[in-house]
């Protein structure tokens, strides 16, 4: 687990000591300097050489290498040093292998590194702790090296990394802390190393790396922490490198992911990672070919806006959804909400908008909030039915999820169809499942099968469809009469009707028997004989299921 050196405040007093660093520099003085939390409890105290300004800048003047580890730098700045020294205002100063390992460095204005160009084989400042003053690496640039800033704390004033030139080498900020004020890394160019920025307390200033550029290298932010109002990444270029949000815990500021961009086929992580309570934007992201994972995350109760995003799959799996989602995506392949619990909105309907989705896994999705979906709007039966990585059952639990949505909010039309694809797909989920049996286990199967699939769904539609089980009616009582005149003989014939009448008269009054048959109200002055006191009995018995069946399907259209 990851100690943080949450400094707040410290007291320095030089003592005249002498001090020797590890490049054999005797000082003249040391600084002993105490560190403490928030609370005003001592953390550490530590022992470091005064160095003295002009020590630093002759090392700056005479092309020399500079190594002040562990020393106490005060009120260090390249904007004095090039006004002591006549130089331009916007002229970089070269700073070869310069190394500030467990070193302090405060001012009365600024920690001032603006324009410092970092030539050599190294830049490191692991461990150094920035006190008093604002920092600034405005416009800096470093060579193809690695950059340490590991185990830096940062304890007072706003740190700007503003337009700093990385180029090719690594850059670790790893394990550092930001206790006040803002950081800013906006504009900043990170070029073919990897940037990692894992394990760092953000502390309670904004944090901002908008239109910063990421080019081949990774880039990770594994277990960070941010507190702050805003946390900005937008329209930042990631590159091609893998981009990891793992674990990282956001507070309850606006968190701004608008606009950003990553190169086809990578991959945006942010598997268990905690949002806040305020806002989350992925607006207008252009992710094209790329997948966008959230596994496990949670989100509390603020928004997650995904409008127009552009992506080849979005995860959301496993999540706990506390949150508003816009998910009016322009162009996503893939969405998965499957096994995620949902408290609040997510809005899928498209309006006016555009919206391209291939598949929707709404597969073990607790739904305690409302998902705003249409049927056709959003082609929701090829959603579910394109799943290549669910089976039938996952399938038929979806459509029972939003036909179970659909009834909530009034969508009468949207859950009838629903329902019926439910059964559809449940059925189809039986039959796979007695066939996996083995042969005697479909063949008992069949006959429910059929039955559901020629009854059920065929004649009414699951009961959603009155008009259809009337048709069914309809054309079950012409079927009936026409077996009656097609059978009809001496033997097989009915008392009101004489064995040498015309076809037509025959016709017609074998439609009038099958329809008092159908509806069981005869027989008064006609009555079967022969083969027809057989087939009469089951004419009446379909009729009285087929009309308790329109009936049911009628009362449900009109009590709803």
């Amino acid at each position: 687990m990851k100690i943080y050196r949450y400094i707040q405040n410290y007291k320095v007093e030089i003592l005249d000591q002498s001090f020797e660093l590890e490049t054999d520099v005797n000082l003249k003085k040391t600084a002993k300097i105490s560190f403490y939390d928030i609370n005003n409890n001592l953390i550490e105290t530590k022992k470091y050489g005064v160095v003295d300004l002009e020590f630093i800048y002759n090392k700056i003047l005479n092309k020399e290498s500079i190594d002040i580890s562990k020393c106490y730098v005060k009120n260090f700045s390249l904007s004095d040093f090039r006004i002591k020294n006549n130089l331009n205002a916007r002229e970089k100063v070269d700073l070869i292998d310069f190394t500030a390992v467990d070193s302090i460095f405060e001012s009365e204005k600024m920690i001032d590194f603006t324009l410092g160009n970092f030539i050599g084989i190294k830049a490191d400042f692991s461990n150094t702790h920035f006190g008093l003053g604002n920092l600034s690496f405005l416009k800096s640039e470093f060579g193809d090296f690695k950059v340490l800033f590991k185990g830096s704390s940062y304890s007072e004033g706003n740190n700007t990394f503003q337009y700093v030139k990385f180029n090719n080498g690594n850059v670790n900020f790893d394990n550092s802390t930001f206790e006040n004020g803002n950081l800013s890394f906006v504009n900043t160019y990170f070029g073919d190393g990897n940037s990692s920025f894992k394990n760092i307390h953000f502390g309670n200033g904004d944090v901002s790396f908008a239109f910063s550029t990421f080019n081949k290298g990774n880039i990770t932010f594994d277990k960070s922490i941010f507190n702050g109002d805003l946390v900005s990444f937008s329209k930042v270029d990631f590159g091609t490198g893998k981009v990891d949000f793992r674990r990282v815990i956001f507070g309850d500021g606006d968190i701004d992911f608008e606009e950003i961009s990553l190169a086809k086929k990578n991959k945006l992580v942010f598997r268990r990672a905690n949002f806040g309570s305020s806002s989350v934007s992925f607006r207008d992201a252009h992710l094209e070919g790329c997948s966008v994972d959230f596994e496990e995350a949670e989100f509390k109760n603020g928004k997650l806006n995904f409008f127009k995003l552009t992506a080849q799959s979005l995860s959301l799996n496993h999540c706990f959804l506390n949150c508003n989602i816009d998910m009016r995506i322009d162009d996503c392949h893939t969405i998965d909400i499957s096994q995620s619990i949902v408290h609040n909105i997510i809005d899928l309907n498209p309006g006016l908008t555009k919206m391209n989705i291939h598949e929707l896994n709404l597969s073990g999705v607790r739904n305690m909030g409302d998902i705003f979906i249409a049927w056709d709007d959003n082609h929701v039966l090829d959603l579910i039915s394109n799943q290549k990585s669910t089976t039938l059952h996952e399938k038929a639990e979806q459509f029972r999820l939003l036909k179970e949505e659909f009834r909530d909010t009034g969508r009468y039309i949207d859950e009838d169809i629903a329902y019926v694809y439910f059964k559809r797909y449940e059925l189809k989920s039986e039959y796979e499942l007695a066939k996996e049996k083995g042969l005697l286990s479909l063949l008992l199967f069949m006959p429910n099968f059929i039955f559901q699939r020629l009854v059920f769904d065929k004649v009414g539609l699951y009961a959603t469809n009155p008009f259809r089980v009337l048709f069914s009616i309809v054309i079950v009582n012409f079927i009936f009469s026409l077996i009656y005149t097609l059978f009809y003989s001496e033997d097989n014939t009915l008392t009101c009707l004489d064995y040498h009448v015309s076809f037509t008269e025959k016709v017609l009054e074998n439609l009038y028997f099958s329809a008092i048959t159908f509806f069981t109200v005869g027989y008064g002055d006609c009555s079967p004989l022969g083969f027809f006191k057989i087939l009469a009995p089951i004419e009446g018995f379909v009729g009285v299921f087929l009309m308790s069946y329109f009936t049911v399907a009628f009362v449900r259209k009109i009590l709803r």
